[in-house]
C-alpha cells in the first residue's frame, strides 16, 4: 500500500473536526498554494489563447439564464450521487 492510501485511510479515521483540521493545515502549506498558484497561471493561460484563438461564447441575458439552470440541474444530478459528506450542513443535527 502506498503512503498516500496509508494517509488516505487514516484520514477516514479521524473525527470530522480533525478531517477539518488537517484539510485546512494541507491547504495553508506552502507547497499546497504553489500548486494552486501553477494551476491558476496555466488556466489563465489557456483561456487567454483560446480568447486570442476566437474560441469563445457570447452569452445574453436570456442565454446565461439558460445556461445558469443547466449547471445548477446537472450540479443537483451528481450531488444525489454522491455519498453523504462527513459534514451534514442540512441545520437537522
Amino acid at each position: 500500500m502506498s503512503k498516500v492510501e496509508e494517509l488516505k485511510l487514516a484520514a477516514a479515521k479521524l473525527a470530522p473536526e480533525e478531517q477539518f483540521e488537517l484539510f485546512k493545515w494541507w491547504t495553508e502549506t506552502d507547497q499546497f498554494k504553489r500548486r494552486q498558484l501553477e494551476t491558476l497561471r496555466r488556466d489563465l493561460a489557456a483561456g487567454i489563447t483560446q480568447l486570442d484563438q476566437g474560441k469563445y461564447r457570447s452569452y445574453t441575458e436570456e442565454t446565461v439564464a439558460k445556461l445558469a439552470e443547466e449547471i445548477g440541474s446537472a450540479a443537483r444530478k451528481r450531488m444525489a450521487k454522491r455519498k453523504p459528506s462527513f459534514i451534514d450542513l442540512s441545520g437537522a443535527g
